[in-house]
This record gives structure tokens, C-alpha cells and sequence, in this order.
């Protein structure tokens, strides 16, 4: 018995070099990753944010391959994610180097599918209470927006931005009339983050067949996909994982 474990054990020690861990081969085919990019932890990347796997844009056995028309999808997926970190001031590194505040979790969240109507509709303390009916001011001050958008009530433009960040209208707007400045005024500067928001879901749409110019017409993305009821998107590096469903 002694004789046949330590021939094993000689067996084991003289195949180890057969069997150790080989550094994975150079990425073949790359279009509009960078060559040094860390393929591996990108790819990682997008199977988390859309709960797949590998084959589901790759051919099996010979990842190189453009056979799987999702590929090309992936790629133009890359380069509007480029354009979507110019609107970002705190974006660091061209993806998928560096910080960003939108990745492929932002939209996805786990499915290939993402999601565009909000699914609880936001109501604050006023909008709860008995009778409550504010008034309907024309809208003013637009700047990006079309003249004769639906601005106020259900189904308007500023319902969706509520439902989509669960924020009241005071967390864009100035205050509430007349108590304080009106909606029109441009003092809470996160009015004009909204209005470049805006600019950047038309942009965003444009990658996508049949799209309309945002508020009007079909589209693929609206405010809801990246925010899910929270002012600041989640993406990959800002998702908090639980170490025990992680953990090899």
C-alpha cells in the first residue's frame, strides 16, 4: 500500500507541469477594445450586468468568430457606452479602463432585456393627501424640450422623471409656487443635469431602429432604464455583492 501511494504521489509530482494553469491565449479579432484592455475581467463584466453567458454573443469553441450577429451588437453596446462617458465630467479612462458613472449594469441589471416604464409610480406627502390638486402652470423656460410637450398630470414628462429617480419636482426645480422661486427659474442647477440627460437619452436612442427624438415617438431607453427609482444610476463598480454568493 506504502509503494502504491508513493508511486502515486512521484505520478501526481511528474504531471503538475502537465497540468498547471496555462496564461490564457491573446485575444483575437478585437475591433474596438483596446489590445491591452483585460478581456477577461470585461467580459466578466457583461455577463453580470446581463446574466449570460459567453455564448450567448460568441460561437462556442471559437470566441475570434463574427458568426454570432449578437457580437456586432456587443460592440456598437461598447461604442455607445464611449460616447455615453462624455457626458460625465467625473469619467476616468476610455472603457473599459478607468471610473465611470454608466456601464452595461446601468441599463441591464441582469437581463439582456433591459426595462424602460418605472414600476411604482412616485407619490410624495402631497400627492397622498385628500383633494390635493395643484394647479397646472403652462410650461415655461424650455429649452430642449418641444413647446408643446405635456409637462404636467398623468403620462406627462415630469410624472416619468418622478416615477424614474422616486424624486418629488423641488429636487430639479427651484421651489414651490409661490411660496418660492417657480418651476421656470433655472436655480437648481440640477435642472440644466436634467436638460443634458435629456440630450443624452436622444442620443442614446439613436442606436436603436425606429426610435423617435425624445419626448416623441417609440424608444429603447428612457429615463427609468438607468435609474430604477434612484437619483444615481448603479453601475458594476458602485454595485455592492454579497461576498458569500461571490465567493469560489
Amino acid at each position: 500500500m506504502k509503494k502504491l501511494f508513493t508511486l502515486a504521489a512521484m505520478a501526481v509530482a511528474l504531471g503538475l507541469p502537465i497540468y498547471a494553469q496555462q496564461p490564457p491565449p491573446a485575444p483575437k479579432n478585437l475591433k474596438v477594445l483596446p489590445a491591452n484592455a483585460d478581456i477577461r475581467a470585461t467580459m466578466q463584466l457583461f455577463t453580470a450586468a446581463l446574466g449570460v453567458k459567453c455564448d450567448y454573443c460568441h460561437v462556442q469553441g471559437d470566441f475570434a468568430s463574427d458568426m454570432n450577429p449578437r457580437k456586432e451588437t456587443a460592440r456598437k453596446m461598447i461604442a455607445m457606452v464611449k460616447q455615453i462617458d462624455t457626458f460625465f465630467p467625473s469619467v476616468s479612462g476610455a472603457f473599459p479602463a478607468g471610473y465611470r458613472e454608466v456601464d452595461c449594469m446601468t441599463c441591464h441589471r441582469g437581463n439582456a432585456k433591459t426595462e424602460i416604464k418605472a414600476a411604482k409610480h412616485f407619490q410624495n406627502f402631497g400627492d397622498i393627501q385628500p383633494g390635493f390638486n395643484p394647479p397646472k402652470e403652462p410650461a415655461t423656460n424650455l429649452k430642449v424640450l418641444p413647446a408643446d410637450t405635456l409637462v404636467h398630470g398623468a403620462g406627462s414628462i415630469m410624472e416619468g422623471f418622478r416615477d424614474a429617480l422616486g424624486v418629488d419636482c423641488t429636487f430639479c426645480h427651484g421651489g414651490i409656487h409661490p411660496r418660492g422661486p417657480g418651476f421656470e427659474t433655472d436655480v437648481n442647477p440640477r435642472k440644466d443635469i436634467a436638460r443634458k440627460m435629456i440630450e443624452l437619452t436622444r442620443m442614446i436612442n439613436t442606436h436603436f431602429p425606429n426610435t423617435g427624438v425624445y419626448p416623441v415617438g417609440a424608444r429603447s431607453v428612457d429615463c427609468n432604464t438607468c435609474h430604477r427609482g434612484d437619483p444615481h444610476p448603479l453601475s458594476l463598480g458602485n454595485k455592492n455583492f454579497d461576498p458569500s454568493a461571490t465567493a469560489k
